[in-house]
Parts: structure tokens; C-alpha cells; sequence
């Protein structure tokens, strides 16, 4: 016999799953599904999950690949870094910053 692997579903995931409904009709749904939902998860689950959408999109309009983790968090503080400096300013202590970390380097 296989195994199956069904996730279940999340209240987040059952939300979504209903986009054109209120969220007083989400409750009652949510209810019989043997979910517990207030109206308040729902305008919130709602309100991040259109964010996150949001923000994928200009990433994706701005050419950027999607970017998770430490790297994303480094990332948004060198260009907040480089919007208070200037982009020049910015450009020329990352360039010092190179020439310093490769005289380092051995040869």
C-alpha cells in the first residue's frame, strides 16, 4: 500500500482559499471545517497575503529573483545604506571595502 501524504490544510490556506467571501461567511465555513477563525485572523491573513503578493510583483517588475534569509536582510541594508548616503558615496565604500578584504586574500 502507498502512503499518502496529504498536508493539511492551514487556516491561513483555508482562507485564501475563499477570496470572494466575507469574513463572516469564512467564520461559518471555517466553523463546519472544524476550524476556529475570528473575523480579525481573516482581515490580517488577508492583509499580509496581499503584501507579500504585492511585494513579489515589483520584485518581479524590478527583474530581482525572489531572495529569503539572511542575504535578503543584508541586501535591504546596504540599499536603505546606500538611499541615506548616496549611490556614489555607497559605491565607493563598497569598492574600498573590496581592495581591503583582497589585499587580505593570499596569493
Amino acid at each position: 500500500m502507498a502512503k499518502t501524504t496529504n498536508k493539511p490544510q492551514t487556516k491561513s490556506d483555508f482562507i485564501l482559499a475563499h477570496p470572494d467571501a466575507s469574513a463572516k461567511e469564512i467564520v461559518a465555513k471555517a466553523k463546519a471545517a472544524g476550524f476556529a477563525l475570528t473575523e480579525k485572523y481573516i482581515y490580517t491573513t488577508r492583509s499580509v497575503a496581499r503584501s507579500r503578493k504585492e511585494r513579489d510583483e515589483d520584485r518581479a517588475r524590478a527583474g530581482a529573483r525572489p531572495e529569503s534569509g539572511a542575504s535578503s536582510k543584508v541586501g535591504g541594508l546596504l540599499l536603505a545604506v546606500a538611499a541615506e548616503i548616496g549611490l556614489g558615496r555607497a559605491i565607493e565604500l563598497l569598492e574600498a571595502e573590496r581592495k581591503r578584504v583582497v589585499a587580505m586574500l593570499p596569493r
